[in-house]
């Protein structure tokens, strides 16, 4: 009698970056306690691809250099997709902040598109920070792309200084400027971490002394921390409102608390957020729990 075959997964990475990055490297043995094998697959990888019963998306970080590319991909991957692929294509580009924040689910610094032609106007003068400040009322701000990663191409604009031609120098794409949230260099920023819908753990976030990027690439630091109960409750009224929030396998929310009371949301992360595992013992296992009932689900819908 044959024996059955285990059930596989992909676990989605870059092509630049194949492998599994640290944090993620107890996923295969959480599966595997499951009953699931564990295939780790670069996005957009060519024939012959594994066969697997679906694919959760963890570190594709470079994805935002051809988005387009990477969400085709995902919509025509031979599996269920986790996130499934309407939520990325949601979530990667930072539009849905407005989005967000005009459903009044959401409480945003002040923020206004500013398209690729505009801040191209606002390029060619030498204080094209101040067009573009004007925009939001405020004395400084951070430029971003709608579509990025990793702080890629993110600048803090200051009144009478011109737009960082690292910033500017690139084809095209809109970008988003928001105001400068004071509380961040003090307050650090929390990052709050949620299973098929579940708080999991959370950790805090604070940059290098000068610079205003929370990331560990750019000399930030992280603590493990709980974080107050109006933080929980605020991202989980954000993932309420979040589109397709049912199908939700993993979210991390990352919020800024405000002097005034109500956090401020800086990135609702979908896609391909580093998610901490390691903060918390049994975190890689629950993980790999919403997957697994997630993929069963897919399958009996299929079936039926």
């Amino acid at each position: 009698m044959a024996t059955p075959r285990q059930p596989r997964v992909a676990l989605i990475t870059d092509p630049a970056m194949p492998e599994l990055q640290p944090d993620d490297a107890g996923l295969p043995g959480a599966f595997a306690e499951r009953g699931v094998e564990v295939v780790v697959l670069p996005w957009g990888s060519p024939p012959p691809v594994p066969r697997c019963v679906g694919a959760l998306v963890r570190s594709p970080w470079e994805y935002f250099m051809d988005p387009e590319r990477f969400l085709r991909w995902a919509e025509e991957f031979d599996g269920a997709v986790l996130n499934p692929p309407e939520v990325l294509r949601w979530n990667h580009d930072k539009r849905y902040l407005l989005e967000l924040a005009g459903e009044g689910a959401a409480r945003i610094p002040a923020t206004a598109l500013v398209t690729a032609t505009e801040l191209g106007a606002a390029t060619e003068t030498g204080t094209g920070a101040d067009a573009v400040l004007e925009r939001i009322g405020a004395a400084r701000g951070v430029l971003k792309p709608t579509v990025s990663g990793g702080a890629w191409r993110t600048a803090v604009l200051e009144r009478g200084a011109g737009i960082p031609a690292e910033v500017a120098a690139e084809n095209g794409g809109d970008f988003l400027v928001q105001a400068f949230v004071d509380e961040l260099p003090q307050a650090g920023e929390w990052s709050l971490t949620y299973f098929a819908g579940s708080y999991s753990h959370a950790v805090l976030k604070r940059s290098s002394p000068g610079d205003f990027r929370v990331q560990e690439e750019h000399g930030g630091s992280v603590e493990v921390l709980e974080p107050p109960a109006a933080l929980r409750e605020e991202a989980e009224q954000i993932l309420r409102a979040t589109p397709g929030s049912a199908g939700l396998v993993y979210a991390r929310v990352d919020l800024v608390e405000a002097s005034d009371g109500r956090p401020y949301l800086m990135e609702l992360e979908l896609i391909e957020p580093e998610l901490f595992l390691r903060a918390r013992p049994g975190a890689a296992q629950d993980l790999a729990r919403a997957v697994v009932s997630a993929l069963g689900v897919a399958r009996s819908a299929h079936e039926a």
